[in-house]
């Protein structure tokens, strides 16, 4: 059974996800960063889900750790960079303090989820 705060975690995560998706459709090309995000948000679920429930922990086991990787790789790739496609800025690093403080505030958010997953991956590892 999940704890009532790893319910609330995934309630404030899965909202702002949300949120995040309706915008990113609102771009030119976003439908892939959106389907990034959603990725992104069920492999968190998963982590959440699989350090409070054992067998769904060992069932994800040593596939936490490709999981991670692709979960954070894309997160990074997506902090702070013109996602505007058809912009000839595209892809380039934005200097705004705006971006900065997104980019905080976003690490603040999936750092709960980050940390769940690192959890799956030790208890895999020394079990």
């Amino acid at each position: 059974m999940i704890a009532w705060y790893g319910y609330l975690y995934l309630a404030i995560l899965g909202l702002l996800t949300l949120a995040g998706i309706i915008e990113e459709l609102k771009k030119p090309g976003g439908s892939l960063y959106a389907l990034g995000t959603f990725t992104t948000l069920i492999i968190l679920v998963a982590f959440v889900a699989g350090s409070f429930i054992p067998d769904v922990g060992q069932a994800i086991g040593y596939f936490s750790l490709p999981m991670l990787l692709a979960a954070i790789v894309y997160d990074f790739y997506l902090s702070g960079r013109n996602l505007i496609l058809g912009s000839k800025y595209f892809g380039e690093p934005l200097d705004e303090v705006k971006s900065r403080m997104d980019l905080l505030t976003a690490t603040l958010i999936v750092a709960p989820g980050y940390l769940a997953g690192f959890v799956i991956l030790y208890r895999t590892l020394v079990s």
